[in-house]
């Protein structure tokens, strides 16, 4: 109890002292840089009142250390020279004069004394003078985790601010399963503590928990930093409607099937060629040639990004991500599409696919997860010496040894005569052909027709995709507008000893 009372009062005399500096600075922010500060202090008066010198508790003690000072000097370094951040000073315009003075009790203390409850955690752990057992040792990992979690997200947003304009939306990375996972480590990095904590029979931990995940997600974190977001970002009402705003669930799910349901096919990539694809369709406006092969590995992606409409009305979107290589490409391709009439959702569609291709465009294998409304179907196909075999509901063995999908990115695509359904895993006869010219010289439309569908894709003068407009009953369309293109080559050669 005495540990307690003397963390308590070091914290709130700690809080007056930023306090007074805040008046003389004008910058109510530097609250923030003093939080992770706030847990340190009382960690190490747990630890010195304690007496004890276990290999666990200094364990602690120093990963709570690193992980302040981390964070005090992140928060610093990003602030410097930017003045008050603005969510204080939203805060500071909609009160009166007298704000600084009575940020004390509003802001400063309160704050001091939330982080001194979250700390309390800390004290039965410190306090503790037995071995610590492996459970233990596996939750401390666990905030270790959370801790390697968060310093990345940072150093990913840190690098994003220095490259792209103040308006532009971090989407990838880390930023591509949470739109804030610098919080979902720190929430983890507690997480792990706390779950220490509990090994002690306390009930303490589950409210500081619960304090810390409200904290982040409904009061000074999620909730305040996307107060205004959405005017300042544009981009940034697309990004919330396909990534978590907190805990990435949904989309590390989805990444952990796709990932165990197309591992490496040694047999697979040992019949693909390594060579380049040839020169013979050079003569369609799509055609990209591949990058000249390096010795040992050769590596480009080209990223698209599709909004998705419906006629005029924006309902989802369509990415695709192609990663080249000497031994043949992978694609990995996302849509989401919900149109919705009078708060009804009339049509909803997920689909999520992984490609692989030999350096000629062929299908080696595939694997699709697709959800429309309530019907959901799976599709798994890999190239064998009989021909493509499909794991569909026909479970078919198609009697080619090049087949293609309908991949309106590949610069084969314009010269099929049959495309493989990704969903269904059906051969379907198509009607691939140049339309007449458009006003754009510049770019280049192909019709695509099948018994069931017609819709024009649209190429520029280097045969990069633009977008499609497929016809839809009711004399409606699917429309997509190319949001986000990207390229990247990357060569990395390999010495033989």
């Amino acid at each position: 109890m005495l540990s307690a009372l003397l963390a308590l009062v070091a914290i709130q005399g700690l809080a007056a002292f930023v306090w007074l500096w805040s008046l003389k600075q004008h910058d109510i922010s530097v609250a923030d840089v003093f939080w992770p500060l706030y847990h340190v202090v009382a960690a190490v008066v747990f630890y010195t009142v304690s007496g004890q010198d276990s290999l666990f508790a200094t364990a602690l003690l120093g990963l709570i250390i690193i992980w302040g000072l981390r964070l005090a000097i992140h928060i610093v370094v990003r602030q410097l020279g930017k003045g008050e951040d603005h969510r204080y000073t939203t805060v500071r315009n909609t009160k009166d004069d007298r704000f600084p003075y009575t940020s004390l009790y509003i802001i400063f203390l309160p704050q001091a004394l939330m982080a001194w409850g979250v700390s309390l955690v800390l004290l039965p752990i410190l306090n503790y003078s037995g071995e610590a057992g492996w459970s233990q040792w596996f939750c401390l990992a666990i905030a270790l985790s959370g801790l390697v979690f968060e310093i990345i997200a940072d150093l990913q947003l840190t690098r994003f601010r220095a490259d792209m304009p103040a308006s532009a939306v971090l989407n990838s990375g880390l930023w591509q399963f949470s739109r804030h996972p610098n919080y979902f480590g720190e929430w983890l990095f507690w997480l792990g503590i706390c779950l220490i904590s509990m090994h002690h029979s306390v009930w303490w931990p589950v409210l500081a928990m619960a304090l810390l995940t409200f904290l982040l997600t409904r009061f000074t974190g999620v909730k305040r930093m996307e107060s205004d977001i959405e005017q300042r970002r544009p981009g940034y009402t697309d990004y919330v409607t396909r990534t978590s705003s907190f805990f990435p669930w949904r989309q590390l799910l989805i990444a952990g099937v796709v990932t165990f349901s197309v591992a490496p096919d040694v047999s697979a990539n040992d019949a693909t060629s390594s060579d380049h694809p040839s020169n013979h369709h050079s003569d369609h406006p799509n055609y990209a040639q591949s990058e000249p092969a390096q010795e040992n590995f050769n590596a480009k992606t080209e990223t698209w990004r599709f909004r998705a409409f419906i006629d005029k009305k924006e309902v989802g979107y369509h990415s695709f991500k192609a990663y080249y290589h000497t031994s043949g490409i992978r694609l990995e391709g996302e849509a989401k599409f919900e149109y919705k009439l009078l708060g009804i959702t009339l049509f909803s569609y997920e689909h999520a696919v992984v490609e692989e291709y030999d350096n000629n465009y062929c299908l080696q294998k595939i694997t699709s997860d697709t959800q429309i409304k309530d019907k959901f179907l799976s599709l798994q196909g890999k190239l064998t010496p009989q021909g493509f075999a499909v794991d569909a509901p026909t479970n078919e063995i198609h009697d080619t040894q090049c087949i293609v999908p309908f991949a309106y990115w590949a610069p084969t695509f314009v010269a099929q005569s049959e495309l493989l359904n990704g969903q269904t895993g059906e051969l379907v006869p198509v009607s691939i052909y140049p339309e007449s010219p458009t006003e754009n010289a510049a770019e280049t439309s192909y019709r695509v027709e099948t018994d069931e569908m017609s819709l024009a894709v649209q190429y520029d003068a280097a045969g990069k995709w633009l977008g499609l407009v497929s016809d839809l009953p009711a004399k409606r369309k699917l429309i997509y507008k190319l949001q986000t293109y990207k390229t990247e080559s990357q060569s990395f050669l390999a010495t033989v000893e």
